[in-house]
């Protein structure tokens, strides 16, 4: 009787056990491709109080001039940002998790909104993407 049990409950913890380990090593290798930098966004203009950034580090890189934004274990969930131009970088001192000298960029999005982004100082020249000249203000 106890092995019809495990054997039941066990398949499906097997099963759970595969796809959390697949989902780590897709993060993983995602993370480590050459155009893809860790960042934070807020929109613009968030109060300073406190951290002013949002606890979870997200990842992005750039097509064209579409920054996409991936978040989740996976990484799987995304947010396309089609972006008209960028504004910066500026110290980020509040920024943490993300290097010793954090930078924020601000970017102005096709639609009219404005987004902060906050990356680490060696990251910058990710972060602005198409719009190199940027960072080199």
């Amino acid at each position: 009787m106890i092995w019809i049990v495990l054997a039941a409950l066990g398949v499906p913890l097997w099963l759970i056990v595969a796809l959390l380990g697949f989902s780590l090593w897709s993060r993983r290798d995602f993370r480590h491709r050459t155009d893809v930098f860790a960042c934070r966004l807020r929109p613009a203009g968030t109060s300073e109080k406190g951290n002013g950034w949002p606890r979870g580090k997200r990842y992005a890189y750039w097509v064209h001039d579409v920054l996409l934004v991936h978040r989740g274990l996976a990484l799987r969930r995304y947010e396309a940002l089609p972006v008209a131009s960028i504004a910066g970088p500026v110290e980020a001192a509040t920024a943490k998790g993300l290097g010793a000298q954090p930078m924020r960029l601000r970017a102005h999005l096709d639609d009219g909104r404005l987004v902060d982004v906050a990356t680490d100082h060696e990251d910058v020249a990710l972060a602005t993407g198409p719009f190199v000249t940027a960072s080199l203000m």
